[in-house]
């Protein structure tokens, strides 16, 4: 068992995938989003500056390299950013989630996803809403006094047809 843990913790250290240990220190960031880190200090850098899908100049949804959305999310304050998010249905949404403050909770009601979002940290998943009306994300970690009221909503509206 014991050697098992430190192969794990050396596979860790290679791979990068080890929590940040200072109090602010060591981030080290080359770029504004490294290995699933951002600094919350310096989110004016990142996509994260602008919470919400990723869109053109047009106003319409773009498609990534993988082949799905993009949605940046911030939570911190006792509120998500944006309060709400229009999303297409039938169509991957790559999700990307940090918090600003302390650590939060990011649960899409009557569904699996939910994810501990922790500052300095990004937590990025995939998931396709079928059907149109809306799903509800609460913060399901407690966050403080106001941790009640930590709610966002994905309306998800049917596709457009084209002409």
């Amino acid at each position: 068992m014991t050697v098992l843990l430190f192969a794990g913790v050396i596979a860790s250290l290679i791979s990068g995938t080890y929590p940040l240990l200072g109090a602010g220190t060591g981030h080290a960031h080359e770029g504004p989003i490294v290995k699933g880190r951002v600094d919350p200090a310096r989110l004016a850098a990142t996509p994260f500056a602008k919470p919400g899908l990723v869109v053109d100049r047009a106003g319409q949804p773009v498609l990534n390299d993988r082949g799905t959305l993009d949605a940046y999310l911030v939570a911190g304050g006792f509120t998500f950013q944006p309060a709400a998010l229009r999303v297409p249905a039938g169509v991957p949404v790559t999700l990307h989630v940090t918090a600003t403050d302390v650590v939060h909770g990011f649960q899409v009601t009557g569904t699996n996803v939910n994810v501990e979002i922790l500052p300095g940290h990004v937590a990025s998943l995939t998931v396709t809403f079928r059907h149109p009306g809306e799903q509800h994300v609460i913060c399901n970690e407690y966050c403080g006094a106001g941790h009640h009221n930590m709610i966002t909503r994905f309306i998800v509206e049917a596709p457009r047809e084209t002409p």
